[in-house]
């Protein structure tokens, strides 16, 4: 008597549940680059802290092996952005870190496991 049993249905579940999850995050990022969430130093402010797209459209995925994966945003600002900067005449810019914002409110983990449960038939 023998059983043969094959998981490479669930491997390939799971990288593919993997990377839509990594998608969908990505998406998160963009948008919470120009979330309202974000403060601007001058009420009303005198310009939108939105001046071209570019470091919305400059978000890089590389994935680098089973399970794991970097975002880059690699514009010469992207820093800056995301950490805030003093300017020459001493104004604050704060900084908007869209990466801790995004991860804040997206569970990589629930994400996953709702995606495998619909592809796998069990949700």
């Amino acid at each position: 008597m023998t059983a043969n049993i094959s998981f490479s249905n669930v491997d390939r579940a799971i990288d593919a549940a993997f990377k839509e999850a990594v998608f969908l995050l990505g998406r998160e990022f963009t948008k919470s680059i120009t979330s309202n969430v974000w403060q601007w130093p001058t009420a009303p402010s005198p310009r939108n802290i939105i001046d071209t797209g570019r470091l919305r459209s400059s978000q890089q995925v590389s994935f680098q092996g089973v399970g794991q994966v970097t975002f880059a945003w690699p514009v010469d600002y992207s820093f800056y952005v995301h950490q805030g900067y003093t300017m020459s005449d001493g104004t604050v810019i704060p900084g908007r870190p869209w990466t801790t914002h995004a991860l804040a409110n997206f569970d990589v983990t629930r994400t996953v496991s709702t995606i495998l449960r619909r592809d796998l038939g069990n949700g």
